[in-house]
């Protein structure tokens, strides 16, 4: 295995880039931030703490508010390719976007924010590799 392999993108995490090729969402793209930013993971001890003060434990309904809340605020912003039944793009908005986090009947796009979100550090290294080697070319033939 190669090093660059297995490097990430550390501005990709945190400011997030988009994400396209979802497996089973035909066009969809999401712009997305890596679960492992910083805002993710003060959130995430924040209402992990929080449920564990109510109930010792967090149940599974519990645990999954906590996710769909953590993918909303920290991690989906901004989405392309979703279109309501008469074939128009159904614009982001917050509101919208914690309708389909939270919707068991929506947990098929849940779970394609999540797949985004894991694959954005690694898709965005490798262009940026030949983005820089665009820039390398446009330097010397300058």
């Amino acid at each position: 295995m190669k090093l660059s392999d297995i490097k990430i993108n550390i501005n990709a995490v945190e400011k997030g880039d988009w994400v396209g090729d979802i497996p089973e969402m035909g066009d969809l793209r999401l712009r997305v931030r890596g679960t492992d930013n910083a805002d993710y993971s003060a959130l995430q001890d924040k209402l992990l703490r929080a449920a564990r003060r109510r109930n010792g434990n967090a149940s599974r309904e519990q645990r999954d508010q906590i996710t769909a809340t953590l993918l909303l605020e920290t991690v989906l912003l901004d989405w392309d390719g979703i279109l309501d039944e008469n074939n128009r793009p159904i614009p982001y908005s917050k509101d919208f976007a914690q309708t389909l986090l939270t919707d068991p009947e929506y947990r098929d796009f849940r779970m394609a924010v999540i797949w985004a979100a894991d694959q954005v550090a690694r898709t965005e290294s490798k262009v940026e590799e030949s983005d820089r080697g665009n820039l390398l070319k446009l330097s010397i033939g300058s």
